[in-house]
C-alpha cells in the first residue's frame, strides 16, 4: 500500500499547547532579574527550575553593558556582572522571544507567570525591567487615529514626552505603509507606554501575510516601577487587571464636547473606542503561548523565499531523474548559529518527552 504523507510547519511548543485566538490577550513581554548572593547552578535548576543538562553554559554570545553572557538556553540568558557592575549573583534577561521560550518550561512544570515570579522574589534580587503587554486584534483602536488625537491636543496624560514614528516604503508610484508607532513617555524614564501596528512589524521582520488587525499596547517598567509592577502582579495574580488600572491612571484619549461647554481637558468625554477598550481589557486574563520564535523565524523565511525556488528545482529533477533537492542537503553544511538553533531544539524535544515532531505525519 502506497504511504501518503502530508508536511505542516513545525510544532514550536513542546506539548501542543494552542495558540489563542481571542480578540485581547495579555502577556508578560520581557522580564530581566537581578539575583544577588547565589551561584548559577541555584538560578538554573531553583529559580529558573530548568534541567542543568538542557542549559548551555559557558556559551558564547553577546552580553548587556557591564554583563557578560554565561549560559543560556535559546533566548534565556543568564550574564554576570563585570567591571563596574560588580556584586555577587547574576542578571536572567528574557527578551520576548526568551519569555515565549520559557513558557515552554513553565507549561511542563504546570506554573503559571506569578508562581515564578513569587518563586523569585523569595530571592535577594531586583527588576531593572518588566514589560507588560497587550494583544489587540479586534481591533478596538486605531494607532493613526492616536497619533492625531494627540497632536490636537486630545490626550491627558501624566506622561509628558511623547513621539511618533511612520515607516514606510517608497515604491515608484506610491507609498507602502509599513506600521504606525505611538510613544508616550521618555525612553530614559521608568515607565513608558508604546502603542503599535503588531502585525506590520510581524509581517516586515519574518514574512508574514500581513494581518492589519493586530495591535500591540506595550507597558514598560524599569527598576523601582518594574519592581512595584512586580508586586502587583504577585497580588493580582492577573496582568490585564494590573495593565488596567495603570492605564487608568496614566492616559485618557479625549474628544471634544460638542455642545463647547467644557472649557477644561478633565471636563472632556472619554474618546469612544478608548472607553470601550478600557471596559473590555479588565476581562481579560494572561496568556500562555510558548512558542519557538528563531525557529518559527527560519520556516517562515523558508516558507515565503525559498520554498518556491525548491520546487522549481524539484521539477526540473524529475524531468532529469535527478534528486537535485536531496543532493543541496547531502552536501549542505550548518553553521555555529544553525548548529546552536539545531540543539536547543533537540533539548526541547527532550524535555517534551518525546511528544513533539519537527512535522505532523497523516497517513492513510
Amino acid at each position: 500500500m502506497t504511504e501518503n504523507r502530508s508536511f505542516s510547519k513545525p510544532s514550536y511548543t513542546n506539548r501542543r499547547v494552542t495558540r489563542q485566538t481571542e480578540e485581547l490577550t495579555a502577556l508578560i513581554d520581557w522580564c530581566q532579574i537581578t539575583v544577588k548572593g547565589v551561584d548559577i547552578f541555584t538560578v538554573v535548576e531553583d529559580i529558573l527550575q530548568i534541567p542543568l543538562t538542557l542549559m548551555e553554559l559557558h556559551c558564547k554570545g553577546k552580553g548587556i553593558a557591564g554583563h557578560e553572557l554565561i549560559a543560556g538556553f535559546d533566548n534565556i540568558r543568564i550574564l554576570k556582572p563585570t567591571g563596574k557592575a560588580q556584586y555577587e549573583g547574576f542578571q536572567i534577561l528574557m527578551s520576548g522571544s526568551g519569555c515565549r521560550n520559557y513558557e515552554n518550561f513553565l507549561t511542563i512544570n504546570q506554573e503559571t507567570w506569578f508562581d515564578f515570579l513569587e518563586r523569585v522574589c523569595r530571592y535577594d534580587v531586583n527588576f531593572p525591567r518588566i514589560d507588560l503587554a497587550i494583544d489587540d486584534k479586534k481591533t478596538y483602536l486605531d494607532i493613526a487615529e492616536l497619533i492625531r488625537l494627540t497632536k490636537d491636543g486630545m490626550l491627558s496624560s501624566q506622561l509628558r514626552s511623547v513621539s511618533e514614528n511612520s515607516s514606510g516604503e517608497l515604491s515608484e508610484e506610491t507609498m507602502i505603509h509599513k506600521g504606525n508607532t505611538l510613544y508616550l513617555g521618555s525612553s530614559r524614564s521608568d515607565f513608558r507606554l508604546v502603542f503599535y501596528e503588531k502585525g506590520y512589524e510581524q509581517a516586515e521582520k519574518f514574512g508574514k501575510e500581513l494581518d492589519t488587525n493586530w495591535n500591540r499596547y506595550e507597558l514598560r517598567f524599569r527598576q523601582e516601577r518594574a519592581n512595584m509592577a512586580v508586586k502587583e502582579l504577585i497580588s493580582h495574580r492577573d496582568v490585564a487587571q494590573v495593565a488596567l488600572q495603570i492605564l487608568n491612571e496614566k492616559v485618557r484619549f479625549l474628544q471634544k464636547p460638542q455642545n463647547g461647554t467644557a472649557t477644561r481637558k478633565r471636563l472632556y468625554p472619554t474618546y469612544p473606542p478608548w472607553e470601550r477598550f478600557m471596559e473590555d481589557v479588565g476581562k481579560v486574563r494572561l496568556t500562555i503561548n510558548p512558542q519557538r520564535k528563531t525557529l518559527e523565524k527560519i520556516w517562515n523565511w523558508l516558507t515565503v523565499y525559498v520554498a518556491p525556488s525548491l520546487k522549481m528545482i524539484s521539477e526540473i529533477g524529475k524531468l532529469d531523474n535527478q534528486d537535485y533537492i536531496g543532493s543541496l542537503i547531502e552536501n549542505g553544511k550548518m553553521n555555529s548559529t544553525q548548529k546552536k538553533i539545531y540543539e536547543d531544539y533537540e533539548k526541547s524535544f527532550r524535555l517534551g518527552k518525546g511528544e513533539r515532531r519537527i512535522f505532523d505525519r497523516k497517513h492513510s
